[in-house]
Protein backbone atom coordinates (compact mmCIF):
# COMPACT_ATOMS: atom_id res chain seq x y z
CA UNK A 1 0.00 0.00 0.00
CA UNK A 2 2.34 2.55 1.42
CA UNK A 3 4.61 4.72 -1.07
CA UNK A 4 7.90 6.77 -0.23
CA UNK A 5 9.04 10.26 0.40
CA UNK A 6 12.78 12.08 0.69
CA UNK A 7 14.48 15.06 1.89
CA UNK A 8 14.42 18.57 -0.11
CA UNK A 9 17.56 19.77 1.56
CA UNK A 10 19.77 21.50 -1.02
CA UNK A 11 22.94 19.43 -0.57
CA UNK A 12 21.56 16.34 -0.02
CA UNK A 13 20.70 13.40 -2.99
CA UNK A 14 18.33 11.01 -2.31
CA UNK A 15 15.98 11.76 -0.04
CA UNK A 16 13.23 10.52 2.25
CA UNK A 17 11.00 7.83 0.39
CA UNK A 18 8.02 7.54 -1.46
CA UNK A 19 5.09 8.62 -0.60
CA UNK A 20 1.29 6.91 -0.82
CA UNK A 21 -0.59 8.97 -3.04
CA UNK A 22 -1.44 7.22 -6.48
CA UNK A 23 0.22 8.68 -9.66
CA UNK A 24 -1.66 9.11 -12.62
CA UNK A 25 -3.10 6.09 -14.18
CA UNK A 26 -3.67 5.08 -18.24
CA UNK A 27 -7.18 5.35 -18.72
CA UNK A 28 -9.47 2.17 -18.89
CA UNK A 29 -12.44 3.97 -20.29
CA UNK A 30 -14.91 0.32 -19.89
CA UNK A 31 -14.00 0.20 -16.50
CA UNK A 32 -13.66 2.88 -13.22
CA UNK A 33 -10.36 4.25 -13.13
CA UNK A 34 -7.59 3.17 -10.28
CA UNK A 35 -7.44 4.98 -7.18
CA UNK A 36 -4.56 7.09 -6.83
CA UNK A 37 -3.42 5.85 -3.43
CA UNK A 38 -2.46 2.47 -3.76
CA UNK A 39 -3.57 -0.82 -1.90
CA UNK A 40 -1.95 -3.18 0.54
CA UNK A 41 0.54 -5.22 -0.45
CA UNK A 42 -0.09 -8.83 1.56
CA UNK A 43 -3.57 -6.90 3.00
CA UNK A 44 -6.43 -8.98 3.21
CA UNK A 45 -10.63 -7.92 2.36
CA UNK A 46 -11.62 -5.57 5.41
CA UNK A 47 -14.87 -7.29 6.80
CA UNK A 48 -15.93 -4.38 8.21
CA UNK A 49 -15.46 -0.32 7.35
CA UNK A 50 -13.43 1.05 9.96
CA UNK A 51 -15.48 4.11 11.67
CA UNK A 52 -14.08 7.53 9.35
CA UNK A 53 -12.47 5.56 6.89
CA UNK A 54 -12.60 7.97 3.68
CA UNK A 55 -11.85 7.98 0.03
CA UNK A 56 -10.39 11.08 -1.20
CA UNK A 57 -11.08 11.47 -4.79
CA UNK A 58 -11.03 14.58 -7.46
CA UNK A 59 -12.62 15.11 -10.82
CA UNK A 60 -10.40 16.85 -13.39
CA UNK A 61 -12.09 15.70 -16.26
CA UNK A 62 -10.68 18.50 -18.30
CA UNK A 63 -7.28 16.25 -18.26
CA UNK A 64 -8.94 12.88 -19.46
CA UNK A 65 -12.33 11.14 -19.06
CA UNK A 66 -10.43 8.63 -16.72
CA UNK A 67 -10.27 11.60 -14.22
CA UNK A 68 -13.64 11.80 -12.78
CA UNK A 69 -14.34 10.25 -9.25
CA UNK A 70 -10.36 9.88 -9.38
CA UNK A 71 -9.36 7.81 -6.13
CA UNK A 72 -5.95 9.55 -4.89
CA UNK A 73 -5.52 8.85 -1.32
CA UNK A 74 -7.17 7.51 1.71
CA UNK A 75 -8.46 10.02 4.79
CA UNK A 76 -9.96 9.78 8.14
CA UNK A 77 -13.76 11.57 9.31
CA UNK A 78 -12.55 13.09 12.33
CA UNK A 79 -15.70 15.25 12.58
CA UNK A 80 -18.57 14.97 10.97
CA UNK A 81 -17.28 17.62 8.62
CA UNK A 82 -13.82 17.56 8.25
CA UNK A 83 -11.78 14.66 7.10
CA UNK A 84 -7.86 14.41 7.62
CA UNK A 85 -5.49 13.22 5.25
CA UNK A 86 -2.02 13.89 4.11
CA UNK A 87 -0.85 17.24 2.86
CA UNK A 88 0.96 15.57 0.33
CA UNK A 89 -2.19 14.55 -1.39
CA UNK A 90 -4.11 17.95 -1.53
CA UNK A 91 -0.49 20.50 -2.72
CA UNK A 92 1.30 20.71 -5.78
CA UNK A 93 5.53 19.54 -6.06
CA UNK A 94 7.63 22.08 -5.63
CA UNK A 95 8.40 24.20 -8.62
CA UNK A 96 11.87 24.37 -9.00
CA UNK A 97 13.49 21.85 -11.20
CA UNK A 98 15.51 20.11 -9.19
CA UNK A 99 13.35 19.72 -6.19
CA UNK A 100 10.39 18.66 -8.23
CA UNK A 101 12.12 16.04 -10.08
CA UNK A 102 12.85 14.31 -6.51
CA UNK A 103 9.33 15.09 -5.40
CA UNK A 104 8.24 13.32 -7.93
CA UNK A 105 10.93 10.25 -8.05
CA UNK A 106 10.14 9.57 -4.32
CA UNK A 107 6.58 10.86 -3.50
CA UNK A 108 5.50 8.80 -6.56
CA UNK A 109 3.86 11.53 -8.20
CA UNK A 110 2.82 11.56 -11.88
CA UNK A 111 5.72 13.02 -14.42
CA UNK A 112 2.79 15.64 -15.35
CA UNK A 113 0.90 15.95 -12.10
CA UNK A 114 -2.46 17.46 -12.36
CA UNK A 115 -2.10 21.09 -10.53
CA UNK A 116 -4.16 20.83 -7.63
CA UNK A 117 -6.17 23.69 -8.81
CA UNK A 118 -7.88 21.82 -11.13
CA UNK A 119 -8.60 19.34 -9.28
CA UNK A 120 -12.35 19.19 -7.93
CA UNK A 121 -11.99 17.23 -4.39
CA UNK A 122 -14.71 15.33 -2.75
CA UNK A 123 -14.77 12.19 -0.62
CA UNK A 124 -16.82 9.04 -0.24
CA UNK A 125 -17.48 8.24 3.84
CA UNK A 126 -17.99 4.88 5.25
CA UNK A 127 -18.01 1.92 2.29
CA UNK A 128 -15.78 -0.64 1.91
CA UNK A 129 -16.36 0.30 -1.75
CA UNK A 130 -14.81 3.12 -2.91
CA UNK A 131 -17.06 3.87 -5.70
CA UNK A 132 -20.28 3.04 -3.66
CA UNK A 133 -21.89 3.20 -0.62
CA UNK A 134 -21.74 5.23 2.82
CA UNK A 135 -22.09 8.84 2.21
CA UNK A 136 -20.07 11.38 -0.24
CA UNK A 137 -19.00 15.29 0.12
CA UNK A 138 -17.50 18.14 -1.38
CA UNK A 139 -14.57 19.36 -0.11
CA UNK A 140 -15.35 23.08 0.83
CA UNK A 141 -11.59 24.44 2.16
CA UNK A 142 -8.06 22.57 2.45
CA UNK A 143 -6.11 23.66 5.35
CA UNK A 144 -2.68 22.33 5.60
CA UNK A 145 -0.70 22.03 8.25
CA UNK A 146 1.77 25.09 8.61
CA UNK A 147 5.08 23.15 9.13
CA UNK A 148 4.57 21.16 5.74
CA UNK A 149 7.32 21.65 3.81
CA UNK A 150 7.09 19.12 0.97
CA UNK A 151 9.14 16.16 3.05
CA UNK A 152 12.08 17.89 4.42
CA UNK A 153 12.49 15.15 6.88
CA UNK A 154 14.68 14.60 9.80
CA UNK A 155 15.98 16.16 12.25
CA UNK A 156 12.79 18.68 11.59
CA UNK A 157 9.25 17.96 11.46
CA UNK A 158 7.56 16.82 8.28
CA UNK A 159 3.79 17.84 9.33
CA UNK A 160 2.51 15.70 6.77
CA UNK A 161 -1.08 16.43 7.60
CA UNK A 162 -4.31 18.32 5.92
CA UNK A 163 -7.69 18.99 7.70
CA UNK A 164 -10.57 18.91 4.14
CA UNK A 165 -13.77 20.45 5.40
CA UNK A 166 -16.75 18.94 3.70
CA UNK A 167 -19.79 21.00 2.17
CA UNK A 168 -21.94 19.48 4.63
CA UNK A 169 -22.26 17.43 8.26
CA UNK A 170 -22.23 14.06 7.53
CA UNK A 171 -24.15 11.40 9.42
CA UNK A 172 -21.22 8.79 9.18
CA UNK A 173 -19.57 7.33 12.67
CA UNK A 174 -16.19 9.43 13.24
CA UNK A 175 -12.86 7.85 14.01
CA UNK A 176 -11.49 8.58 17.09
CA UNK A 177 -8.37 10.34 17.81
CA UNK A 178 -6.09 8.76 20.15
CA UNK A 179 -4.70 11.11 23.14
CA UNK A 180 -1.46 9.24 23.40
CA UNK A 181 1.07 8.48 20.78
CA UNK A 182 1.57 4.49 19.36
CA UNK A 183 4.75 2.74 20.69
CA UNK A 184 6.91 0.20 19.61
CA UNK A 185 5.38 -3.03 19.56
CA UNK A 186 1.85 -1.46 19.61
CA UNK A 187 -0.86 -3.41 17.02
CA UNK A 188 -1.82 -1.40 14.18
CA UNK A 189 -4.51 -2.19 11.78
CA UNK A 190 -4.08 0.11 8.47
CA UNK A 191 -6.88 0.29 5.73
CA UNK A 192 -6.46 1.24 2.02
CA UNK A 193 -7.75 1.10 -1.15
CA UNK A 194 -4.05 1.30 -2.80
CA UNK A 195 -2.31 -1.26 -5.36
CA UNK A 196 -2.22 -5.00 -4.43
CA UNK A 197 0.53 -6.31 -6.58
CA UNK A 198 4.21 -6.92 -5.55
CA UNK A 199 5.62 -5.60 -8.89
CA UNK A 200 3.86 -2.36 -7.74
CA UNK A 201 1.65 -1.93 -10.64
CA UNK A 202 -0.19 1.27 -10.79
CA UNK A 203 -3.33 0.09 -12.56
CA UNK A 204 -6.67 -1.73 -11.42
CA UNK A 205 -6.81 -0.92 -7.65
CA UNK A 206 -9.19 -3.11 -5.37
CA UNK A 207 -12.45 -1.48 -5.26
CA UNK A 208 -12.96 -3.42 -1.96
CA UNK A 209 -10.82 -1.81 1.07
CA UNK A 210 -8.08 -3.91 1.96
CA UNK A 211 -6.72 -4.30 5.57
CA UNK A 212 -3.32 -4.63 6.99
CA UNK A 213 -2.38 -5.89 10.57
CA UNK A 214 1.14 -4.62 11.46
CA UNK A 215 3.19 -3.56 14.67
CA UNK A 216 5.13 0.01 15.45
CA UNK A 217 8.46 -0.76 15.16
CA UNK A 218 11.60 0.63 15.66
CA UNK A 219 12.73 4.23 14.36
CA UNK A 220 15.75 3.21 12.74
CA UNK A 221 14.16 1.11 10.18
CA UNK A 222 12.89 4.28 9.24
CA UNK A 223 15.81 6.41 8.70
CA UNK A 224 16.52 5.83 4.74
CA UNK A 225 12.93 7.65 4.87
CA UNK A 226 13.96 10.49 7.57
CA UNK A 227 11.93 9.51 10.14
CA UNK A 228 11.05 12.69 11.90
CA UNK A 229 9.88 13.76 15.33
CA UNK A 230 6.35 13.25 14.92
CA UNK A 231 6.09 10.09 13.03
CA UNK A 232 6.36 6.70 13.62
CA UNK A 233 7.52 3.17 11.77
CA UNK A 234 5.15 0.88 10.55
CA UNK A 235 6.69 -2.61 10.25
CA UNK A 236 6.42 -4.30 6.95
CA UNK A 237 5.58 -8.08 7.78
CA UNK A 238 7.59 -10.87 6.23
CA UNK A 239 9.09 -8.10 4.71
CA UNK A 240 7.09 -8.16 2.21
CA UNK A 241 3.54 -6.75 2.87
CA UNK A 242 2.95 -2.95 3.67
CA UNK A 243 1.24 -0.32 1.59
CA UNK A 244 1.66 1.32 -1.79
CA UNK A 245 0.78 3.80 -4.84
CA UNK A 246 -2.58 4.83 -3.64
CA UNK A 247 -2.05 4.46 0.06
CA UNK A 248 -1.29 7.95 1.20
CA UNK A 249 -3.42 9.87 3.50
CA UNK A 250 -5.06 6.50 4.79
CA UNK A 251 -5.55 5.60 8.40
CA UNK A 252 -3.86 3.58 10.97
CA UNK A 253 -6.13 2.12 13.49
CA UNK A 254 -4.92 0.61 16.99
CA UNK A 255 -7.38 -0.85 19.61
CA UNK A 256 -7.57 1.26 22.91
CA UNK A 257 -9.83 0.08 25.94
CA UNK A 258 -11.90 -2.02 23.09
CA UNK A 259 -12.53 1.29 20.91
CA UNK A 260 -10.52 1.77 16.88
CA UNK A 261 -8.81 4.70 17.69
CA UNK A 262 -6.79 7.07 14.80
CA UNK A 263 -3.09 6.82 15.72
CA UNK A 264 -1.08 7.33 12.35
CA UNK A 265 -1.67 8.51 8.41
CA UNK A 266 0.05 7.02 5.73
CA UNK A 267 2.80 9.37 4.72
CA UNK A 268 5.39 7.35 2.74
CA UNK A 269 7.73 4.36 2.60
CA UNK A 270 11.65 3.60 2.75
CA UNK A 271 11.86 2.19 -0.82
CA UNK A 272 11.56 4.06 -3.37
CA UNK A 273 11.22 0.78 -6.17
CA UNK A 274 8.66 -1.90 -4.84
CA UNK A 275 5.95 -1.64 -2.07
CA UNK A 276 6.06 -3.46 1.22
CA UNK A 277 9.89 -4.34 1.15
CA UNK A 278 10.66 -1.86 3.48
CA UNK A 279 8.77 -0.29 6.60
CA UNK A 280 6.38 2.95 6.10
CA UNK A 281 6.21 6.14 7.31
CA UNK A 282 3.17 7.38 9.41
CA UNK A 283 2.15 10.71 11.01
CA UNK A 284 1.68 10.24 14.41
CA UNK A 285 -2.18 11.61 14.84
CA UNK A 286 -2.21 12.21 18.28
CA UNK A 287 0.93 14.45 18.27
CA UNK A 288 -1.32 16.73 15.68
CA UNK A 289 -4.04 16.60 17.94
CA UNK A 290 -4.58 20.38 19.03
CA UNK A 291 -3.69 21.17 15.89
CA UNK A 292 -6.91 19.47 14.28
CA UNK A 293 -9.43 20.54 17.14
CA UNK A 294 -7.81 24.17 16.39
CA UNK A 295 -8.72 23.98 12.30
CA UNK A 296 -12.48 22.34 13.22
CA UNK A 297 -13.13 25.35 16.00
CA UNK A 298 -11.93 27.69 13.65
CA UNK A 299 -10.98 26.80 9.91
CA UNK A 300 -8.03 28.36 9.90
CA UNK A 301 -4.17 26.61 10.44
CA UNK A 302 -2.71 29.32 12.40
Amino acid sequence: MLRKTWSFAATAAVGIATTLAAPTATAVPATPPPPIEPTLIGGHPAAIAPPGITSLQYDAPDHGEQYVDYHTCGAALVFRGWVFTAAHCVTDPPTEATARATAIQWFNADPAPIPTADKAFHVRVGSLDRLAGGETATVSKIVIHPGWQWGKGAPKKTFDGAMLKLDHLTQQPTAQLARDAARRGDTISVYGWGVTEPDSTRSGLPRHLQQLDTRVTAPSRCAAAFLSAGEFCGDNPSDTDGSCYGDSGTPALATINGIPQLVGTASRSADPRFCGTQPDVFTSDPELRDWIYHVARTGNAT
